[in-house]
């Protein structure tokens, strides 16, 4: 590995928590060396720029660096590249191509190409660099996949999130007095992909097993687009009618989507709509009655630990955590909760953002 100084673990004192997550996180701090002066380069590669959700990792990130370089009294020259979309796959791979061979000390990113990714992970191991995954790495997380080809990896199990929909989907057909017996459920997604996937699986699985009388659609894919989201959307409304009871959405740019047709159809009150991950117009829908729960993963912690693992491995010469794929797990927010101090955080990270240099 390229280590070039040495340092250790501090506690993550700035979120809000209201998860639990593996204690592994929290490794007590040892004596401190002598590390004030050093710099290093750091950057965030994010499969999206145009992405709420990534820019909350973002902030978390962010946040992490002010808080190690006043703590060890080093520098951080941080960089953020990365393609506008998440479909644009290719454009990510070959920015992850271009960030290998300016040699910085470490990587922080997120894939939604797993296969294309792994070689240039081993590459970036294979030349020295601190790689860390958050929220979407080398796998599904916890299942021990390509740990050669990275640091650390701070996820929201999908599969959690797909069984915590569906819980939250049940919830609020009895809230409204939908029938369980029978009825449609629309399924809409962004990309096929993985590890995404398990949060479509995840929610079938669990709706199959606790409401068997109801009929699930074939997932409609949008590319991570609002547009096609919304299409989709409108034509699950037109060709189901009043089987319709209600439809989950696996991201938040599906959501969107999702939440526009919801509205626009005048149809709120009829039907069940579940989402994950938060953004403005998810939190918009969540207050005007045409979406019932959004499942939202810490995304603000997620980047906040990935950044301190990041400059913590860089200043000790190892990597502090028990663990190398830790879960942080999901919650479901709705109109009755998101008002609270601890779900304001999590739906809009950035009131935790500290002023950056």
């Amino acid at each position: 590995m390229k280590f070039k100084k040495v340092g250790s673990l501090a506690l993550s004192s700035m979120m809000i928590m209201t998860m639990a997550f593996s204690a592994s996180a929290e490794t007590a701090t040892e004596a401190v060396p002598d590390v004030a002066g050093n710099t290093y380069d750091i950057v965030y590669l994010t499969p999206s720029t145009a992405s709420q959700f990534w820019t909350y990792v973002e902030i978390g990130i962010k946040n992490a660096m002010l808080d190690e370089e006043e703590k060890y009294g080093i520098t951080i020259n941080y960089s953020t590249v990365g393609p506008a979309e998440e479909s644009q796959t290719e454009d990510y791979v070959t920015a992850f191509e271009q960030t290998i061979a300016k040699q910085p000390d470490a990587i922080v990113t997120a894939t939604l190409a797993i296969d294309a990714t792994i070689p240039k992970a081993q590459e970036a191991v294979a030349n020295g660099i601190v790689l860390n995954f958050v929220n979407c790495g080398l796998g599904v997380g916890g299942n021990g996949e390509n740990l050669d080809a990275f640091n650390e990896f701070y996820y929201c199990s999908n599969d959690s999130i797909g069984e915590l929909a569906a819980q939250a989907f049940l919830e609020a057909l009895d809230k409204k007095g939908i029938s369980k017996d029978s009825g449609t459920v629309g399924i809409n997604t962004n990309v096929e992909n993985e590890a995404l996937n398990h949060r479509v699986d995840g929610f079938r699985k669990y709706l199959a097993e606790n409401a068997p009388g109801l009929t699930q659609t074939d997932t409609y894919y949008n590319g991570n687009v609002v547009e096609t989201a919304q299409t989709n959307a409108e034509n699950i409304i037109s060709t189901y009618g009043d089987d319709l009871i209600g439809m989950y959405s696996g991201n938040n740019i599906t959501g969107d989507g999702v939440c526009n047709a919801v509205q626009s159809a005048g149809i709120g009150d009829k039907i069940v709509n579940v989402a994950v991950d938060s953004d403005d117009t998810e939190i918009a829908a969540l207050k005007g009655g045409y979406a019932d729960a959004i499942i939202v993963q810490d995304a603000y912690q997620q980047g906040y630990l990935c950044m301190k693992n990041a400059i913590e491995t860089l200043v000790t010469g190892s990597n502090p955590e028990t663990e190398q794929e830790i879960n942080c797990p999901p919650v479901a927010i709705t109109a009755e909760n998101m008002d609270s101090e601890e779900m304001q955080a999590l739906l809009d990270p950035t009131i935790l953002a500290k002023d950056a240099k």
